[in-house]
This record gives C-alpha cells, structure tokens and sequence, in this order.
C-alpha cells in the first residue's frame, strides 16, 4: 500500500463518532476477526453496575438509561438494588423492594432491555453479599465458640456446663461490616448452638511462639481487605514444632460426652479418677447483616459455610425475579450475582463435624481441644489437624455456597458470576479463593482507581494499598480470577471495574491505564462501577453512590464516552477469542486460605513469559500430559508445572505429580517429604516419601538439579528461565529498552496469534518488540479500529518490529495465519507546520451559568478566567476559530492539552472524538484552501460546578445530588490547554 494513501471505511457498522482518526492506519474488511475488531459483536461490549437506589427510579429514567447504554456501547448490566448511597446525604425512599411498584419496574427494565439486545444480570439481595429477611439465625454465618471447666473424679458430675462466652476467642474483631452492632450482643441473642462435649485429662496449653498463630491457625484472625497474600498465608504455614515442655493429652484418653449432654447443657457423666478438663464446643451466629440494604430488604446474611441459605434466597428472591422475568430468563435475564465477599470471617457451620468427616476421612471430635490451644497427641499432630479444619472451611465455602448456588442458576437456565475470592472483608476469611471463583460462569475479580492514580507518583510502590489501591503496580485480585477462568475453562472473565472514592473526578483519558493493566492481567469483560439510574426529573449529576466511578448518562461527558466504549469493545473481543498463552503453571499448594498472588515477575521466569496458578482441585481432576505439555481439557497447555516451597504435599498430590511425570510432564520443585494433614498419619508421610524418592531419585537441589522420570523430568534449584532456554524456549515477547514499561497478555487463536502490549508510562517510547511468533504481522489500533501491516525483521527465529507508544498508548499486534492486502508500513511520524495562535471565541451553556459566548485572547484554563461563570463552569464549551492553512499533503491537527475530552468539527464535517493520546485527528479531507472554520468541541468535569454551587444558597445552585463537595475544594484544570498545532505526515 501506497503510505501516502489513507482509507477511512466506515461502511462496517464503525460511527464515525467513534473514530479518533490520529493515526494513520486504515480500516480494512477482511476475515472475520478483523471485522469483529472494527466492529465488536454485542458480547464483547462491557457492562456497568447499573444501580438502583432506594428503588428511586422510574421506567422514564429507565429506558433512558438503557437506550444511551445501546447507543453508546455498553451490552450489560448488572442490577443492584440498595439503601442510600454509602457516603452522601439522605436520599429520599422510592419504590419499596419487591413491591408492586417495585415488580413493574423491574418487569419494565427487562422488557426494554430484551428490546435493546442488553444482557441483564441481578444480584441476588438487597445491597450486598448475600442475604434478607428470611435468613433466619440458624442458617446465618456462624462462629465457633468453646468453654471449658476442669473437674476432678473420682465422681458422679451432674450439672450445667458453662456456656461459651459470647465472643470467646475474637479478642481483635475490627473490620467485619458492622460488626460493632453484633459483636458484643449477649449470648441468648446470638442463637448459641452446640456442636460436641469431649472431655480428657487436664494438661497445659500450646505456648510461646506458637500461641501467637493460633488466631491465623483456627480461623479468627481479623484483617482488612488491604493484607497482602502473603502475610495472609505465611502464619498458617508456620507449622508448630514439638517443645520439650509440651504436655501432650493422648487422643485415645480423649472421651466424646456429647449424648451425655442434655439440650439446655446439663451433664450427666461419672468421672474418672484425676483432673479432667471438659470442653464444650458449638457456634453462634456472628450477627452480620446485608451492606446498605434497603430496610424492607434487609437482614442476616447466608450461612457461608452450608447450602441451607442460598437455598432460602433463591426460593424467596431468585424465583421471584425469574417469574418477573417470564420467557427471557436466561436469554435478556442471564445470570444471578453474588457480589464481592465482605461477610467477615464466618469459621463454622452446623454440619462441620459431618462435612470434615466426609472431606477429610476422620472423625474431628477428639481434636476439638485444639481449637483451645490443647496439644493432642503432639504439637505435629495437632497442627496437621488444623490444616484439615482450614479447608474443610474453604470446601464449605466453596461447595455448600457456591457450588450451590451455582446449581440452582443452572436448574432454571440461568448463568452465575460470583466475586468469589475478594478482596475480601475480613481478608483473612479461610477461603480457596481459585475454587469459588472455578463455580462460576463467570468468575468475577475486582479493581479500584488509586486517590492519585492520575497524579505523577501516585501509584508509587511505596505508597500504601489504600492509596495506591495497587500492590507493586498490579491489581489485588484479577491475575487471580483470569488464572480461576483459564485453568477451568470459562470464557469470560469479568471485573468490577474503577472502583473508587473519587467522585467525578474521572474520564475516558484517566481510565485507559487502568483498564489496560487489568486486560494484561487477563481480564476480558470490564463491569463499570458503577452507573446510576436516577429519573431525570431528580437533576444532574443526580444521585450517586458513594464508591465508583460516575458513568452515567448524567456525567459532563456522557455523549462523548462512545469512543472509550468501543475501544474496550474492541479489546474484549480480541481478548475473549482463542486460549492464553502460558508457558508456566504455578500450582499454589493444598492449604487454606489460599489466595493468589497478584500478577508479578517472577525472579526466576524473568519478563517476557507468562503463567497461571492453579489448585489442588484442578492438579488432582483437570490436569493432563499431552506430547510432553501439561494440558486441560478446555484447551490451555503449559510447559512447567512449578511447585511451592515446601516439603509438605499431600498423597493424592504426589501421586498425581508421579503420573503426570511418567507421562511426560516437567515438573520443578524441592522433593516432597510429609503430607500436611492427618488423615493415615504417621504412614501417609512414609507413602509421600517413597513416591518422592521415585520421582526425584537422586536430585536433591543441590549437586544434583535435575532427574529424567518415565518420558519427564523434575527440576529442583534450578531457574526457570534456564530450563525454558535449554529447551530452545525463547520469551514470548520482549523488547530492546531498559526504562520502557510494556505490559502484554498473548491469545492465541485459530485466525492468528494476538499480542496486546500497553505503554504503562506517562510517556512516548519507541523500541524494537520481539514476539514467539512466526508470520508478517500487522498491528491493530483498538482505539480507532484502523489496522496496517508492520515493519519487522526475522532474527533468531523470533519476529522483530519497530514500534512508538505514546504515553498510556496500546495495540494489538496480530500474526494471522491468513495472509491479508496489508504491506508493511512504519510507524507514522509528524512534522509541525503551523501553530494557531491567537483569540478564540468560546460558547458556553447558559443554563449552566456560562455566558453564552466570550473571546479568549489566547487558550487559558477556564479556572484562570475572572468570570465566576467559566471558573466554576461544568459541561461543554466549543472554542471557534477560523483559520488559514497554508501546508499541503496529509494534514494532523494536535490538540496538545486537552482538560477534558474533544469533538472536532473543521468547515462543519465531524472529525470525531478525542480522548485519549495521541491528541490528534486528520483534517486532510476537510480543509479547504483560504479560510476554515475550526470548531473543537471540549468537555470538563462536574467538580467545578459542584464547588462553585457549595458556596450558594441551595435555591441558587444549578446541580442536584447527595455528594457533598467543600467551597473552597481545589478546582479541576479545564478547558482547550494546547499549544493547538497543525502537523504533516511525512
């Protein structure tokens, strides 16, 4: 192709408003993934929490949603109903949940979504997590309590034993929602229940250092959503060591007196000779209730732990919404919620005896002492039985729930997306976070905007979670969720999206980065947190919640936001086709909690390969070998397996691992010696050492790293990187500049193989790329939808191109396995011609108490004027100029700075919409020789009007809402900033 040449197709469904035409690149049709890249199919468009708010909407300000949500490019909501809005004022009550009022609106909403071609999802309560009226004590979250009395025999007790107290062993509770309204209720209130009565010779308790882990090791550790992984998971594997003063109580002289026991806690029991120690054991609920639930809606939460709760909700909510719904349950109305866990740290459940017995193979009622801090048998063994109880909680949690409800969704042909593994709150609830999110559809993850994300340093390593909202520069939770999709086979992968505390202070321009590093993380559906309904008739910027991003039809820059949609649009489709590419499978042990960590580098890996985590569950069920690669059945392949830390694995694990070799597989990790729990012990540690010792023969990490097994190999101390290279495995990408920051995420699809690369760095590089690929590739701009051909040399076997990132800037680079009419082009560069300089004449918007027209002797920043009506203006302002351009060729107009967003307009053509770098949009095909009239179109922010409004009399404000802003807040910089600058392409 002629690179002076220039095609803008638009014939393929594209609005031109949608086009930022920056670069110059062309539209090309082709083979359906490229068409599908133009112009994404309706799955791949994002979504958005489309929030509900004291039910005060009405079917008006519905459709209105719903149909700017359609002709902006968002294909899915997902509906949450809620008390308030979690920060601002009062808000007034609409209508009440699951009234009358409230069913016709609902039955509305669906109607006009099915009209639209819009997804529907509903979270299944009021406010959040999961729960209402009908949750009754005994099927709420519950907590093991346990008191104890000491007696001496020979003789006949006949008495009551004393009841737990009600928050025996929940000394440091901070964080659960609410908790303060329960914490402290009197035991009668707390729906006190027992579970055994076991009694044994009196002895001492664990001691020293060990003590001090007894919170992390029997589930009563608090901590808030901000702990890291490891700090979550390093205190349970501190495994307790025997002490010479340890006084161990036999299990055999441990005696079960739970038939003994009346219900009202009297004892009959004929005591022995000497000391002995009873220790009573049963639950009380923990009291927490729904998060901003709407009053008529609100109540305790499900049970976590057990299927007995969500099987209530459904029956008295999800049946409800299906009726509602009629015949498009499962087609408008596709799937039920459980949004993100915040529910504390529930540790037990009626049936927890019946359930360890049928997870773990044994009888736990003789190590219920443990729990107290008593030593049975040894401090080995009871240490082992408290890593069984620890996942006995997280298969209650993972079953009893969310397998549950899974199942119930599937009955009435419904989907479920589950934000199953956090960030949660308490961060330490004993969870295996990768198998609640593998009983999803859809497996949901999560992320925030940082307080300074937009601010130079503001996502500086060293700043706290709280601020940062990123641990070392990557999202908590959503390398997690992308790696529960992959290793289960679910196609999309969702995640709430922008979550803040800001409020509208952002945009399209500020969100690109953020939405970026989730898409390399392997997220491939963004959910927006969060869009409002409000009715029109209550003002703008309306009603809003109190934590998320405001994008609504309502923000100043909602008729522009096209643009941002279709680029995520874009993204997602290319993202949600094919498999991920891997060539490492971490597995992350048998223990609970068990959290993934967030997206890093590993030392030994290095840049440039990528990995996914896996559990037990899928290493013992999913994993296979196939032409030496560990496979799944759905699709995805890996070529190491790697293994923690550890010498402690169980049977079933090494077992696997030894077939899993014998076939083919290399695998890299120190030799296991001992398995963790107690089950068979002390011969299940004899049988993980011989099966050891076949497999790692004589490597022992140090004069010997490596071991050929059947057709596989171990590695132990040997860097991952090296075996991968001497396995003629080269990266998958890399790049040739040692500051650059260029994040990727690699599919590959039967079409080609497709590289997203995202410039993490507020500024332009220009480096040499190198992909694992074979072919000519092409590089494909999501923000425009213009693709070309690339330049690229063949070196090593690896591919080669030269490529320029502006600042936050991303492409895909495509190798398709089909050849398209693209030829190789550079990238293009720019030359400036002619500055505009001089006075523009600006039009504002009265009603939002700008003057109708003023002339601005140069660009200035609208909070820099002396009028109070453009210092304090919120909305749309069109700068006009007319203007004489005197260069030829293919003409760029650069915005330079832009605060916020811009529409072009030269001689009355639209020239579409910019939003993001490069600020830059071609002009050729509208200017004209002699004069041009310029008109550019620029959009601020609401804070400007909202803090201008703060210092009038409430009848003199022009905006309406429930979040309160300060006089004298700092304003936002807005307005046309520049320098404006015509540039030619060389």
């Amino acid at each position: 192709m002629d690179r002076r040449k220039f095609i803008t197709t638009v014939g393929l469904g594209v609005s031109a408003g949608f086009l930022s035409t920056g670069n110059a690149f062309a539209i090309m049709a082709g083979n359906d993934m490229r068409q599908l890249f133009v112009n994404p199919p309706d799955s791949a468009r994002p979504g958005c929490y489309w929030w509900w708010f004291n039910g005060l909407v009405s079917k008006e300000g519905l459709t209105r949603d719903l149909e700017e949500f359609r002709d902006k490019g968002i294909g899915n909501v997902l509906l949450v109903n809620s008390a308030g809005g979690l920060g601002g004022v009062q808000m007034p009550l609409g209508a009440k949940f699951l009234s009358d009022e409230w069913k016709e609106l609902f039955k509305h909403a669906i109607r006009e979504a099915k009209r639209l071609n819009i997804d529907v999802g509903v979270n299944l309560c009021s406010g959040w997590a999961m729960g209402g009226p009908w949750i009754t004590p005994e099927v709420a979250g519950r907590w093991v309590l346990q008191s104890e009395i000491t007696v001496v025999g020979p003789q006949q007790f006949s008495a009551a034993l004393p009841l737990p107290g009600n928050r025996s062993g929940y000394d440091h509770v901070f964080n659960p929602p609410g908790f303060k309204d329960y914490i402290d209720l009197p035991l009668e209130k707390l729906d006190y229940r027992d579970t055994a009565v076991v009694a044994f010779p009196s002895s001492t308790k664990i001691d020293g250092e060990r003590a001090k882990l007894i919170p992390a090791k029997t589930n009563r550790k608090d901590a808030s959503n901000f702990i890291r992984q490891k700090d979550l998971m390093e205190p349970v594997l501190d495994y307790w060591e025997t002490s010479p003063s340890d006084k161990p109580v036999p299990v055999a002289k441990v005696i079960d007196l739970t038939a003994k026991m009346r219900a009202d806690g009297h004892l009959e029991w004929e005591v022995p000779a000497g000391s002995w120690t009873i220790v009573r054991t049963g639950h009380r609920m923990t009291g927490s209730r729904l998060m901003i639930a709407q009053p008529e809606a609100d109540g305790l939460s499900v049970g976590w732990l057990s299927s007995e709760g969500v099987d209530i909700q459904f029956e008295h909510l999800g049946k409800v919404l299906l009726e509602l719904a009629g015949s498009v349950k499962g087609n408008t109305l596709r799937y039920f919620c459980d949004d993100s866990f915040e529910d504390g740290f529930p540790n037990w459940t009626a049936k927890i005896l019946e359930k360890f017995s049928f997870y773990r193979g044994y009888d736990a009622r003789p190590y219920l002492p443990v729990i107290a801090g008593y030593i049975i048998t040894s401090a080995e063994v009871s240490d082992r039985f408290l890593h069984d109880y620890r996942k006995t909680v997280a298969d209650c949690m993972a079953d009893g729930h969310y397998k549950r409800f899974a199942e119930l969704c599937h009955e009435h042909g419904l989907k479920v997306q589950n934000e199953s593994a956090g960030p949660s709150r308490s961060g330490t609830m004993c969870m295996d976070g990768l198998k609640n999110l593998g009983r999803s559809d859809q497996p949901m993850g999560e992320f925030w905007l940082g307080l300074r994300h937009d601010e130079p340093g503001g996502l500086d390593d060293n700043l706290g979670y709280g601020v940062s909202r990123l641990e070392n520069g990557q999202n908590k939770v959503t390398k997690m969720a992308a790696s529960a999709g992959h290793i289960y086979g679910k196609k999309i992968i969702p995640a709430e999206s922008f979550t803040t505390m800001r409020h509208w202070n952002d945009y399209p321009g500020n969100l690109k980065q953020a939405a970026d590093r989730a898409y390399c993380e392997g997220i491939n559906r963004l959910v927006i947190h969060t869009s409002t309904s409000t009715r029109p008739e209550d003002g703008k910027p309306g009603y809003e919640y109190g934590a998320g991003t405001h994008f609504n039809p309502n923000v100043t820059w909602w008729d522009k936001s096209g643009g941002f949609l279709s680029y995520m649009a874009r993204c997602q489709h290319l993202l949600q086709e094919g498999m991920f590419v891997a060539d490492v499978l971490y597995y992350n042990g048998d223990w609970a909690p068990n959290i993934v960590m967030p997206k890093h580098i590993d030392p030994s890996l290095g840049f440039g390969y990528d990995y996914d985590v896996c559990n037990e569950e899928v290493l013992l069920t999913r994993l296979a070998v196939k032409n030496g690669r560990l496979v799944l059945p759905d699709g995805m392949s890996y070529r190491l397996l790697v293994l923690p830390e550890t010498v402690r694995m169980p049977v079933a694990v090494v077992t696997r691992l030894k077939q899993l070799v014998l076939e083919g597989a290399t695998i890299v990790g120190p030799k296991p010696s001992m398995d963790p729990g107690l089950k068979d012990y002390p011969s299940c540690d004899t049988t993980v050492s011989r099966i050891a010792a076949e497999v790692w023969g004589n490597c022992d990490g140090a004069d010997v790293t490596s071991h050929k097994y059947g057709k596989g190999r171990v590695f132990w101390n040997k860097p991952l990187r090296d075996i991968l290279m001497l396995d003629g495995v080269a990266p998958d990408f890399s790049h040739d500049s040692p500051y650059a920051f260029i994040d990727f995420i690699h599919r590959s699809t039967d079409e080609g193989e497709v590289y997203f690369l995202a410039n993490r760095n507020n500024r332009i590089e220009k480096l040499a790329c190198q992909f694992r690929a074979s072919g000519k590739p092409e590089i494909w701009d999501p923000v425009s939808g213009e693709t070309r051909g690339a330049a690229f040399s063949i070196a090593g076997g690896r591919v080669s191109v030269p490529m320029e990132f502006e600042a936050f800037q991303s492409f895909f680079v495509v190798f398709p396995k089909r050849s398209s009419s693209l030829k190789a082009e550079p990238f293009p560069s720019f030359a400036p011609v002619q500055e505009i300089k001089g006075a523009w004449k600006v039009k504002f918007d009265t009603a939002w108490g700008g003057p109708a027209s003023v002339e601005f002797p140069s660009l200035q920043d609208w909070t820099k004027r002396p009028e109070t009506g453009i210092k304090y203006y919120s909305g749309t302002a069109i700068y006009v100029k007319e203007i004489t351009v005197a260069a030829t060729g293919r003409l760029f107009l650069d915005l330079g700075v832009v605060k916020n967003i811009a529409s072009l307009k030269l001689n009355g053509k639209s020239l579409g919409i910019v939003w993001t770098a490069p600020w830059r949009v071609e002009i050729t095909s509208a200017v004209k020789p002699g004069t041009n009239l310029l008109e550019i179109e620029v959009v601020n922010l609401w804070p400007n009007r909202l803090i201008g409004d703060a210092a009038l009399p409430a009848e003199q404000r022009l905006t309406r809402t429930n979040i309160p802003f300060k006089s004298d807040a700092p304003l936002l910089s807005s307005g046309l900033l520049g320098p404006v600058t015509i540039n030619q392409y060389l």
